[in-house]
């Protein structure tokens, strides 16, 4: 599944072995079937950092016939019920700042935030995942008993419905072959809320405009760094056919 859905080369795939001591030794692995045939799965690890225990969410992944469906859902929640089992209550992963669809699950279905910034994770390399720009993440937080998640599970919004009243951080327009650019960006904004326009998908962009797609990295990257550093921290992101818009609350220790 990691070749199916990824496009991993062979050496970059987690082999089976690691997984099952995973599964064995405080980790999970779960899997959403048809039939027999594994059709999703996730799987995750202990993690610690600064005296503190979590689980650290590694892979998350549906085949491409069966997104759409809400597996995806359903495995991080499966996977929440096996780690507050355990007695912890948070789960982290990375994901690409510039994949909107990623970022609608983590922030908006799950509930989780994101308030670090991760520089060329894991390199660059040039598979169709990676596309051969770095890989920058942010790290989300899912904080598992947060009234965050508590809204979801009850079927109550976190969304702000005032959120396009705020400012936005970079200024956007569209080139002569339609692509979003990234004009210009403004560091520093000192109010309480404040968006920052993505792309709806870098993949696009990755096979369309290489160096368009290395630029909204790099941007991005600047407006990101800065806004976290200050304790701001993604709370929202609000989408369209084709474009997207985090929306940053300041919140004390947002970054820490």
């Amino acid at each position: 599944m990691q070749v199916e859905v990824w496009g991993f080369p062979e050496f970059e795939v987690v082999p089976a072995g690691h997984l099952i001591a995973m599964h064995h030794y405080g980790g999970t692995c779960i899997g959403a079937f048809e039939g027999d045939r594994m059709v999703g799965f996730v799987c995750g690890f202990p993690g610690w950092d600064h005296g503190h225990a979590f689980h650290h969410s590694h892979m998350l992944a549906v085949v491409p016939e069966f997104r759409g469906q809400r597996l995806g859902e359903a495995l991080k929640w499966a996977q929440r019920e096996r780690v507050l089992a355990q007695d912890l209550s948070l789960i982290n992963w990375t994901f690409d700042p510039l994949q909107a669809p990623n970022a609608n699950l983590n922030i908006n279905v799950l509930g989780a935030v994101a308030g670090r910034y991760k520089v060329n994770l894991y390199g660059e390399s040039d598979s169709p995942l990676h596309g051969g720009i770095p890989t920058d993440r942010f790290e989300a937080e899912w904080h598992l008993s947060d009234e965050r998640v508590t809204n979801i599970l009850a079927g109550r919004s976190n969304s702000d419905p005032s959120w396009e009243a705020l400012r936005l951080a970079n200024r956007t327009r569209r080139n002569d072959d339609g692509l979003l650019e990234c004009e210009g960006i403004e560091l520093g904004i000192d109010d309480d809320a404040v968006l920052i326009e993505v792309p709806r998908t870098i993949t696009d962009l990755m096979e369309r405009d290489r160096d368009l797609a290395l630029r909204w990295r790099l941007d991005t990257r600047r407006l990101f760094q800065d806004y976290f550093a200050r304790g701001y921290c993604v709370h929202e992101l609000h989408r369209g056919e084709t474009t997207a818009f985090y929306r940053l609350v300041r919140v004390a220790n947002a970054a820490e």
